[in-house]
């Protein structure tokens, strides 16, 4: 009788660990990673969802860390009364004061291998990851569609990331193959023939 009362209470102790484990991923706070996904994918017409299969070549880029003393470093750098004047930062002395944090790229690396990405580097401050259309749509909760002839895939929302990495991740690369063609310069018409 006793053995049978241990093995009870041992089940249900093992039950109630994996609901509350359970229940703390199901209830991770997320939050959207705003502005990443082409703007094209909310106008043309899909002609279908991505294949679930195919793998996908993402990287991860990290915001800039001490956002108010980079404005204060630019301003002083311009300004001629600031001792700062014209004082550029040396090789490295960007990413030691600006760029993320190895405690930063390691937590996103782990939570990246914990949704089943397999990562590659998280060299110079960018993780280079891959995995499948499905492992991508459900990790990051969002929708990858296929455009045109069907080569042409891109997510059609912005995906989302733990709330702990708001402000770390800056955008997520990969998750679509469209051309992104940004003006450059000064626009001026082209010249007329006559």
């Amino acid at each position: 009788m006793r053995m049978m009362r241990t093995n009870a209470l041992t089940v249900m102790a093992s039950v109630f660990a994996v609901l509350a484990v359970s229940a703390g991923v199901a209830n991770c706070a997320v939050a959207v990673l705003k502005g990443n996904h082409p703007r094209e994918a909310e106008t043309l017409p899909p002609v279908g969802d991505a294949d679930p299969n195919q793998r996908l070549l993402m990287g991860i880029r990290f915001a800039a860390r001490n956002q108010a003393e980079i404005k204060q470093l630019l301003a002083d750098q311009q300004n001629p009364a600031s001792p700062n004047f014209h004082k550029w930062l040396k090789t490295g002395e960007y990413d030691q004061r600006f760029g993320p944090s190895p405690d930063d790229i390691d937590a996103v690396a782990e939570w990246l291998r914990s949704e089943g990405f397999s990562v590659a580097s998280t060299a110079g401050g960018v993780i280079a990851f891959s995995g499948t259309v499905a492992q991508a749509e459900r990790a990051l909760r969002t929708k990858i569609k296929r455009f045109g002839d069907g080569s042409i895939y891109a997510n059609v929302t912005d995906p989302m990331i733990p709330a702990r990495f708001l402000g770390i991740i800056s955008n997520i690369s990969g998750l679509d193959n469209m051309m992104h063609a940004e003006p450059v310069g000064p626009h001026r018409a082209a010249p007329e023939h006559h």
